[in-house]
């Protein structure tokens, strides 16, 4: 839909007048409103310069970055409505978009924005993730706020690395509640800086920040930061991160063990890969599925121990608010106060690295296809990999070789724990 000069001056005429005064909702998405037609919109709505007018406004999916200073300068004088939702606005120059968030810093009047899905022509750079960090410290008006991203088929939008460093100016925030950065592949360099935000922040109730690549190190770092904050009422179980992390390990495992078969120029590129990830493989590893379903096996289950946590963490915190315990119950040597010990989950390739060093011993063979001969018949066939030599079965439960017997869950995790104190177990 488009709307036109005649129809944009008579709406700009209805919100100025006492007509409008019950109006709560302006929803013009997608409508090729430009950042002029939306400054005069603003203008109009505001009755009482400097107060917030208690209305939302969708201007999502329009073309914003035109006339871009008209619509910076109505946040900058605060001729803005208390809620504000600008998603997927396209961005040719990053310098326009930092013009937005540099108005937002002295902006009164929006207490809730929506930038999210913002597109950039590339990573944000230093001086705009400046910007966004100068926002958190310096805006006090903002309880909410949504930067996340996108990360579809077709499209990326997002931050870039630099928003690690713009998370870091929470610290001093002391109004926003809700924030949502899902999207924006934070990592576990990014998992870490919102962890800080989380031990400093004493505001901040609600945080959304599912879908970034965060692995079970990151996730872990996130819950032993909680249990040092008393306010965050609302932090998500990670569930699509850890599918994607369990997807990720049992891929590198499948890769190590195709490698080890196939072309040593692959065998080369997974090792280094691998190496990469602080996994250092003997030669010719060959992992079984039971190798893998057991790294997989102990992967959920650490997460499960950290989501337990979390939840007990989040309990504790909302009968504070509710005021049914104090945080005192919580603090010294107590039953309640275990919650407050930090916990080590160790990280995904550590779990690698011992499967890996330990697969699951295998019958020793010169050739993969030896001959037999059956004396009865005379016939030569192929050795099945469940016969003997003399062609009589081999039972699955009984070891082909004096140490070939199967690991058991216990052992790999204990072989785990040792690698988690620095030792590798030899």
């Amino acid at each position: 839909m488009q709307v036109n000069d005649k129809t944009l001056d008579a709406i700009s005429a209805y919100v100025a007048s006492d007509m409008s005064s019950s109006l709560r909702l302006l929803q013009m998405d997608q409508c090729n409103l430009t950042g002029t037609h939306v400054a005069v919109l603003m203008r109009s709505m505001c009755h009482v310069p400097g107060e917030a007018r208690n209305l939302q406004l969708h201007i999502s999916a329009n073309r914003l970055e035109k006339g871009n200073s008209d619509i910076a300068k109505a946040i900058k004088d605060c001729l803005t409505p208390s809620h504000l939702v600008m998603r997927m606005v396209e961005y040719q120059t990053e310098s326009r978009f930092r013009q937005l968030l540099e108005a937002l810093r002295e902006n009164t009047t929006i207490r809730c924005l929506d930038i999210s899905k913002a597109s950039l022509p590339y990573d944000a750079g230093e001086e705009t993730c400046i910007a966004l960090q100068r926002v958190f410290e310096e805006n006090t008006t903002l309880e909410e706020l949504d930067i996340s991203g996108e990360q579809a088929h077709l499209e990326v939008a997002r931050f870039g690395i630099g928003l690690n460093y713009a998370l870091t100016g929470l610290k001093k925030n002391k109004t926003l509640k809700i924030l949502k950065l899902e999207y924006q592949n934070l990592g576990l360099e990014g998992a870490n800086t919102l962890s800080s935000v989380i031990e400093n922040n004493h505001a901040l109730t609600h945080i959304y920040c599912e879908h970034n690549s965060i692995n079970l190190q990151g996730f872990t770092t996130l819950v032993n930061a909680l249990a040092k904050n008393f306010t965050v009422l609302s932090l998500p179980l990670m569930q699509d991160d850890q599918n994607e992390s369990v997807k990720r390990m049992r891929s590198i495992i499948n890769d190590s063990r195709n490698a080890a078969k196939g072309e040593s120029g692959a065998k080369h590129a997974v090792r280094k890969t691998l190496t990469t990830l602080g996994v250092h493989i003997k030669e010719n590893p060959l992992p079984t599925p039971q190798d893998i379903d057991q790294a997989i096996q102990i992967l959920n289950s650490r997460w499960a121990k950290q989501k337990d946590r979390l939840v007990e963490l989040l309990q504790r915190n909302v009968s504070i608010a509710q005021g049914l315990q104090t945080r005192s119950m919580y603090e010294g040597d107590t039953e309640m106060g275990r919650l407050m010990r930090p916990s080590t989950a160790g990280s995904d390739s550590i779990i690698v690295d011992a499967v890996m060093r330990n697969t699951t011993p295998r019958v020793e063979r010169s050739n993969p296809v030896d001959t037999y001969t059956d004396g009865k018949k005379g016939r030569i066939g192929s050795l099945d990999e469940n016969m003997r030599g003399d062609g009589s079965p081999v039972s699955r439960k009984e070891p082909s070789s004096p140490h070939g017997r199967e690991r058991s869950m216990s052992e790999l995790t204990a072989k785990i724990a040792k690698f988690e104190l620095g030792n590798d177990g030899k």
